[in-house]
């Protein structure tokens, strides 16, 4: 693949990196977290809380090369961009709310993935400077406010968002941005980086090796000074929290097992993030068969959650995720040559595109003009 054709419409590594994001999410909500042994899986060790936050960090960047690439806009411009994101906000919570309702053993991530867009337009316009500055300081301050505002709130039910949830809106949405699986306010340090990394040139290979080499030294960094940190002082920790810590002691503020949202939890998922993006844009060759997966994940994450609701084929996990992987990249690679965009996708970047539209027409001619 030459580097003109990265340039088009789509680059094929980031899709490729969302498409290995999708898989293993897969195989983290397929296969067990522990083997017969009751050491941690493979799956687990790869997958757990990175795999979620490869997903939020290629949103980002996903949001910066729909609005403006490496020029981030502004004025009228950038009040339309806002729109246009703010309009996947609704259809995503309500495929969410949806998939929450049923029975399908995953704790579902888009209704905290809506938020996230939502919350995503304050920074639309933002430089990358200013955005890796937000980035590095949220990662280290927002965690620690949660720590402290976690200790007066109540403890976390991990409310699942779905219809009936919306019957205890004060719960839900405390849950959601603060306590719950996915706590949408220290996610957003994801979304920032996101954004910033979105703004960089993605066709460039010097940029994209020093992605790679600058998020695998924060993923080796990150442990290490947390065990130098934490050593055994909290006993034997789990494989994984749910979302949150503990706010007994303040010293979990340095573990970073996955899902704990923690400073340096943060700071080693984006480290794997930026590594996986940057080695998906040096390698594309090689991965190019999962950019039809990436191109699509929205479907095919919601499609996967329907088959795991029917719990047919349960009782055999590992053949369970190649049956689950296989379609996804057979169906995956049908509709990329037949249709082109995954439906839920098309759906997405229709009524985004008609409120953008929707949104310049209502701007004043006077202020669309340059000055």
């Amino acid at each position: 693949m030459t580097t003109s054709s990265l340039a088009g419409t789509r680059l094929y590594g980031i899709d490729s990196a969302r498409g290995l994001a999708l898989i293993g999410m897969m195989a983290v909500h397929i296969l067990p977290s522990r083997d017969a042994d009751e050491s941690t899986s493979l799956a687990y060790l790869l997958a757990s809380g990175r795999a979620s936050a490869l997903f939020a960090v290629v949103a980002g960047i996903g949001l910066a090369l729909a609005n403006g690439r490496q020029n981030p806009p502004h004025g009228t411009a950038l009040r339309a961009a806002r729109v246009g994101v703010l309009a996947r906000v609704p259809i995503l919570a309500l495929i969410g709310l949806i998939l929450g309702e049923l029975d399908s053993g995953v704790a579902i991530i888009l209704v905290n993935y809506a938020l996230l867009f939502l919350l995503s337009t304050i920074g639309l316009g933002w430089s990358i400077r200013r955005l890796l500055w937000v980035a590095a300081i949220w990662v280290v301050v927002v965690p620690v406010a949660s720590h402290f505002a976690r200790t007066v709130l109540p403890e976390t039910t991990f409310l699942q968002p779905n219809f009936t949830a919306l019957l205890q809106p004060i719960t839900l949405l405390r849950e959601l941005l603060l306590t719950g699986y996915y706590p949408v306010i220290p996610w957003l340090g994801y979304i920032w980086t996101g954004l910033a990394v979105g703004r960089l040139d993605l066709t460039s290979s010097k940029v994209a090796r020093r992605l790679a080499l600058a998020g695998g030294a924060l993923a080796i960094v990150s442990p290490v000074v947390s065990n130098l940190l934490v050593g055994n002082r909290l006993g034997d920790l789990p494989i994984q929290f749910f979302g949150v810590t503990p706010t007994d002691s303040v010293l979990y503020l340095a573990v970073a097992t996955p899902h704990s949202a923690t400073p340096l939890d943060l700071l080693h998922t984006i480290g794997t993030s930026l590594f996986v993006v940057g080695g998906a844009l040096l390698i594309v060759r090689v991965l190019g068969w999962l950019a039809a997966v990436g191109a699509m994940t929205l479907s095919l994450y919601t499609i996967h959650v329907l088959a795991l609701a029917t719990r047919a084929g349960i009782e055999e996990r590992p053949r369970l995720l190649v049956v689950h992987v296989l379609v996804a990249f057979v169906a995956g690679w049908i509709w990329a040559q037949f249709v082109g965009r995954g439906p839920l996708e098309q759906l997405l970047a229709r009524t985004s595109a008609r409120a953008r539209a929707v949104a310049s027409a209502a701007i004043p001619i006077a202020d669309r003009l340059p000055p």
